[in-house]
């Protein structure tokens, strides 16, 4: 079943060249898609490459604005900017409960009768603010605001907020440790099992070295998922992680090479002996992305380490960043996550994008966690985005998931989900 569902996925990868197709990136691929307001004498190609360059860099991330605001003198950009997205999804396999986030992690086992079902959803759409003072001198001053709608009963969720100045950005946003310019494009709101992605209050400082080569290092707001047993329980985070990186880039930043590193202590309590205790993860990471031919791109990754789990897609909040073993103590879990890429741009209305990831949980010896805890899992999506026109997009996607607990049990689903999406 496995097998035919990934020659599924590369079917309908194929049949996008007869049809239509997404680009990878519709935010840094596009080129005069901000209209500026109020101002004859501003050069719209500046003001947008400046608000391109304030926004995340993920390519399901849009927060580009398609109108703004310039001050008297150029001295600053203000754009607002909204996405409504909405989804209408089939499932069927086992319970896959979310429309909007295909996580085979949260994969159980389907019930009699319930072996399919339609969802919409509409909570991933978002309104956003990009804002640069002082554009273009030493003392340029960057912030961005971006919220959804996918906190609780669909309540407003901050999705970023934070501030540039100089090198330095702090604010509530993506670790260092993810590399979202490579990310695969994927309508799923998720994205990949074992893509390293995480949203936290971080800060850092990037430095250019030469054209070519940059840098950086920051601190990431301590958290941990960790799995006690009563003897070793989890207790508040008192030390920062500590993410950083060395990048290489070529063709004006179309493609890039990064090596990251995070480091990652972790407190619990060993209940035994009444004190506080720190174990040590920390992981690796390699990731890029480059264009290679015509319309053909390609994006990678590899991330491997120990106590990274809640750092990974699949893995966020199970309790698998440490686990008890013998009584007080706990030790760090083994990660591996693997995720690659293909896209292709037929033209700046269409494109087809296929990903695979894969990661996998290896627990240390003695491990005290139940059988049913995620040993590994696989996603796999194939899409097709058609630009209609700089407002409006559709998209039509295919994924598939999979999970393996610890007790051996495999759980399954397959999703086709279509978007419809307008931007401003």
């Amino acid at each position: 079943m496995y097998l035919r569902s990934l020659f599924v996925a590369a079917l309908i990868a194929s049949a996008t060249t007869f049809s239509v197709s997404a680009q990878r990136d519709n935010r840094t691929m596009e080129s005069g898609v901000t209209s500026v307001l109020l101002n004859d004498q501003a050069d719209a190609g500046t003001v947008e490459k400046t608000l391109k360059e304030n926004a995340p860099q993920s390519p399901n991330d849009n927060g580009l604005p398609r109108f703004a605001i310039v001050g008297k003198e150029g001295q600053f950009y203000l754009g607002i900017g909204a996405q409504f997205l909405g989804e209408g999804v089939f499932t069927w396999g086992d319970n896959m409960s979310s429309p909007l986030l295909f996580t085979p992690s949260a994969l159980t086992p389907s019930t009699p009768g319930n072996g399919s079902r339609t969802g919409f959803g509409w909570q991933s759409s978002s309104i956003y603010m990009n804002f640069v003072a002082m554009p273009g001198s030493d003392n340029q001053i960057g912030m961005f605001f971006k919220a959804n709608f996918m906190g609780n009963n669909n309540a407003f969720n901050c999705f970023h907020f934070y501030a540039h100045y100089r090198g330095l950005t702090a604010g509530y946003t993506n670790s260092l440790f993810t590399d979202a310019a490579a990310e695969p494009m994927t309508i799923d709101f998720e994205g990949p099992n074992g893509y390293p992605f995480i949203t936290l209050f971080t800060a850092y400082w990037t430095q250019n070295f030469t054209k070519n080569f940059s840098g950086a290092i920051g601190i990431d707001a301590p958290t941990a998922s960790l799995t006690g047993d009563g003897t070793a329980i989890s207790v508040n985070q008192r030390i920062p992680a500590v993410p950083l990186y060395l990048q290489y880039a070529w063709n004006e930043g179309a493609g890039h090479v990064r090596l990251s590193g995070l480091v990652r202590p972790m407190q619990y309590r060993n209940t035994v002996d009444n004190v506080n205790k720190t174990v040590v993860g920390g992981g690796v990471q390699l990731s890029g992305m480059t264009p290679v031919a015509g319309g053909l791109s390609v994006n990678f990754n590899g991330a491997y380490g120990r106590g990274i789990g809640s750092y990974l897609q699949d893995d966020n909040g199970l309790g698998l960043d440490a686990v008890a073993t013998t009584p007080g103590k706990m030790a760090s879990v083994k990660t591996l996550g693997l995720t690659g890429g293909l896209s292709y741009a037929f033209s700046s209305k269409v494109s087809t994008n296929l990903t695979y990831s894969h990661l996998v949980n290896w627990l240390p010896e003695g491990a005290d966690v139940s059988d049913s805890q995620y040993r590994y899992g696989d996603y796999v999506a194939a899409n097709v985005i058609w630009n209609i026109n700089k407002f409006v997009s559709a998209g039509i996607e295919y994924d598939y998931g999979h999970r393996k607990s610890f007790d051996g049990e495999g759980l399954h689903a397959n999703r086709l989900q279509c978007q419809l999406a307008v931007t401003f």
